[in-house]
């Protein structure tokens, strides 16, 4: 049997996952002075991170539930985003049309609204939209019964290509990425002063490590199992969100409720209309995550109750995207269920390992600082990198 190639030089820390998150504490480590590996076993932007509704936003349903500090997090974050990445972020209008049966009067959602414009401290403009305007903003609505339609600002992106645009700056400050590397094993091994990860990949490829770092996303469990050492873990649920594309044009970004109450999103993608999402929890992570039937009929109901006039069944899907969430345990259901990131180390004071559970699209920035924070107590760096300076421009550079 082949002897498995090692990297020769030991590193500081090993990043697993190359979603938003691996590749948010790839870059501020690598910016802030360590030498970091990441490794993903598919392609940088291959999960979750491409399966999303591809908005940066602070999550205006979220104030329903009293998450304040989580709103006001994102929100923050988002204008972050519009400053680094103007090429890959930008700001949009979303609309809110209100009918007369709807669970929220015009003027709660309007309340809402305020409170989001000041939490952004003024950068969430909002207004009504004249009636007169309706068929112009958004052609091809469901007038019948509806009362008002209002309008917010948040913003959309290209969520792969802001993902791989970390990644590329990570590269650029030194961060090694391996693709098509999944974790055969991970054992904490050495003595004292001198332990280390030692890591075996399915490639045949091995390398030393000082910090483990834990960004699986779905996979997390998996990740867990290979992991040869007492590590903390967080009771989860897998829960998957299915978006629809469809052979529509879409007028615009529209914030509406599906039949059974949940958020679901109207977005234009490609010159077409991109539907979802839904919360159908998984008792396994499945090789290939696909939309249920239910999910799909759930979708197309709510875009024909929405645009009776250009109805669409199976045969108008050009494609899916199915993304796959880790929410904590609890009672709630996972509509309701706390979206906010989890980061457990095994020490807090020293850590050797740590994971990050969860998480927003938005906030993978603010929540890489808090993770190279950790790092820092067992490997202290001469500086920090401030990662809210750092462009992110597109770019087609290989991530080979």
């Amino acid at each position: 049997m082949a002897k498995p190639q090692a990297i020769e030089k030991p590193v500081d820390v090993l990043i697993i996952g190359g979603g938003i998150y691996g590749c948010g504490v790839a870059q501020a480590a690598a910016a802030s002075g360590y030498s970091v590996i990441l490794v993903e076993k598919n392609s940088i932007a291959s999960g979750t991170s491409r399966q999303s509704t591809k908005l940066i936003h602070g999550g205006l349903r979220y104030l329903a539930q009293g998450n304040l500090q989580l709103v006001h997090a994102a929100l923050s974050e988002r204008e972050t985003l519009l400053n680094i990445a103007p090429d890959l972020v930008q700001r949009q209008w979303f609309y809110i049309p209100i009918y007369e049966n709807a669970r929220h009067s015009p003027w709660l959602i309007g309340s809402g609204l305020l409170l989001y414009w000041l939490l952004a401290r003024g950068r969430s403009h909002f207004r009504r939209i004249p009636r007169r305007q309706w068929s112009t903003a958004l052609p091809g609505l469901n007038y019948n019964g509806l009362r008002t339609v209002l309008a917010y600002q948040d913003a959309a992106t290209d969520d792969t290509a802001l993902t791989r645009a970390v990644a590329a700056s990570a590269q650029s400050f030194g961060c090694g990425i391996l693709q098509n590397h999944g974790l055969q094993r991970a054992e904490y091994t050495g003595r004292y002063d001198d332990k280390y990860w030692q890591v075996d990949f399915d490639s045949g490829a091995s390398c030393r490590a000082r910090i483990l770092i834990n960004a699986s996303g779905p996979w997390m469990g998996e990740t867990c199992q290979n992991i040869l050492a007492h590590i903390p873990e967080m009771p989860h649920r897998l829960v998957q969100g299915s978006h629809l594309l469809l052979d529509r044009p879409c007028p615009a970004y529209i914030y509406t409720e599906s039949s059974d109450g949940r958020v679901m999103f109207f977005r234009p993608w490609r010159r077409r209309m991109l539907v979802g999402t839904t919360e159908t929890e998984l008792a396994a992570m499945p090789q290939k995550p696909t939309p249920t039937q239910t999910e799909i009929n759930a979708i197309l109901d709510t875009h024909n109750h929405y645009f009776p006039d250009t109805r669409c069944t199976n045969v108008d899907i050009l494609n899916t995207y199915c993304g796959v969430r880790v929410l904590p345990c609890g009672d709630s259901t996972a509509f309701a269920a706390n979206r906010e990131t989890v980061i457990l180390a095994d020490n807090e004071k020293r850590p050797a390992y740590i994971g990050i559970y969860g998480g927003k699209l938005t906030t993978y920035r603010r929540e890489a600082e808090k993770v190279v924070h950790l790092i820092s107590r067992s490997i202290p760096t001469k500086h920090r990198a401030d990662t809210r300076r750092i462009m992110l421009p597109v770019t087609d550079v290989s991530l080979g």
